[in-house]
């Protein structure tokens, strides 16, 4: 079953489907029309995008998120990083935020990242928890001191997300699952 708030093409169906109705009963039976009958698709077209846009979902939402951290870390904006962090994050390598948030200074200390792009997201929710399965491929700047490996990094990696009581999401844990195909952990980083 469509959900019209995840998607407007139910509603721009509908819309549709009451223009053509309309406007058969508006031919065939003239003593009928009313100025108003074409006023009631637009209505219907006006609520599919007014819902579209106004009412944001998980998916939507935890979308947004993902592109904001992957934002923050190619500007190496740590203060945007720490906003989307649960403050109950935990993963095999750190134990804490405050931990996994010291690791992140220290990576991107010094320039790291040219722009990173997701290959695919395999995302699942089930509220108030979600997962997000994804590959990324990161392009290295020159002057990274991981570029003498090679200028480009895929990167396969599982991100949690837990949803909080104001109704938005946040990173609750990240494993890194493998490194240009090559299986991966956080124990590598120590």
């Amino acid at each position: 079953m469509f959900n019209v708030i995840e998607t407007p093409w139910l509603l721009l169906s509908a819309a549709f489907v009451l223009l053509v109705v309309i406007t058969v009963v508006r031919r065939s039976r003239p003593e009928k029309r009313r100025w108003w009958q074409l006023f009631l698709p637009a209505v219907l077209l006006g609520s599919a995008f007014a819902l579209d846009f106004f009412v944001k979902t998980d998916y939507e939402k935890i979308q947004t998120l993902m592109s904001l951290g992957k934002k923050s870390v190619i500007d190496r904006n740590i203060n945007q990083i720490d906003t989307i962090i649960s403050p109950h994050y935990y993963d095999a390598g750190h134990n804490s935020k405050e931990n996994f948030m010291a690791f992140c200074r220290f990576i991107l200390s010094k320039p790291l990242l040219k722009k990173v792009k997701t290959r695919y997201n395999k995302l699942t929710i089930s509220a108030p928890e979600a997962i997000s399965e994804m590959e990324i491929v990161a392009h290295l700047l020159p002057e990274s001191v991981y570029a003498s490996a090679g200028r480009i990094v895929f990167v396969k990696a599982k991100l949690y997300f837990t949803k909080t009581y104001d109704k938005n999401w946040l990173i609750s844990s990240f494993e890194i699952l493998e490194i240009n195909k090559q299986p991966f952990n956080w124990k590598y980083f120590r």
